[in-house]
C-alpha cells in the first residue's frame, strides 16, 4: 500500500477557497469580529484572486496540510511596465515558507516574461529569508513602502 503524496507547491484555484478561508480564519484575531470583513482572505477577495492562476499555496507533502499561500495577480500598464505581477498577501506558518512563496512568484514571473513583481513592504514583515530573496533578486524600495523586483533585464 502506498501513501498519498501531495504536491508541495501548487497554483491555487477556486477549489481551494474553503481550505484557504478556513485556514486563514483559524489564524485570525478571535477578538476582532470584523477582521474578516476587510481581510485579504475574505471570500470575495479569494474568489477574485484564485481564478486568475497567479496565486499559489504550499502543502506538507505527506499530510496535505496547508503551510502557506500567496495571493497575486497580473497588472497591465503599471509604472510604465507592460506586464507586472502584484502580490497582495502572503501568509505562512514560518518566515521561510513566506520567503519561498515570494521567490516562487518571482521565478514564475520571470519564466512568463513579466517585467516586475511588486508588493507593499508593510504586508510582508521583513525577516532574514525574505530580505535575502529581495537582495538576491535585485529588489528595491520604490515609493514609500513598495518593493519592486525586476524580472527582466531591461
Amino acid at each position: 500500500m502506498t501513501s498519498t503524496r501531495f504536491p508541495e507547491l501548487q497554483v491555487l484555484s477556486l477549489n481551494e477557497l474553503d481550505l484557504v478561508h478556513g485556514w486563514s480564519r483559524a489564524r485570525s484575531n478571535p477578538d476582532d469580529p470584523f477582521e474578516g470583513w476587510t481581510a485579504p482572505w475574505r471570500t470575495e477577495s479569494l474568489q477574485h484572486y484564485l481564478k486568475l492562476g497567479w496565486s499559489m499555496f504550499k502543502r506538507n507533502p505527506d499530510t496535505g496540510e496547508l503551510l502557506g499561500y500567496v495571493l497575486a495577480q497580473p497588472v497591465l500598464f503599471m509604472r510604465t511596465q507592460t506586464q507586472s505581477v502584484w502580490i497582495e498577501y502572503v501568509d505562512a506558518l514560518t518566515p521561510a515558507i513566506k520567503a519561498e512563496l515570494v521567490d516562487t512568484i518571482v521565478r514564475v514571473s520571470r519564466e512568463k516574461h513579466m517585467q516586475r513583481v511588486l508588493f507593499e513592504a508593510r504586508l510582508l514583515p521583513m525577516d532574514q529569508g525574505l530580505g535575502e530573496i529581495i537582495r538576491g533578486r535585485g529588489g528595491r524600495v520604490i515609493e514609500e513602502d513598495m518593493i519592486e523586483i525586476a524580472t527582466t533585464k531591461g
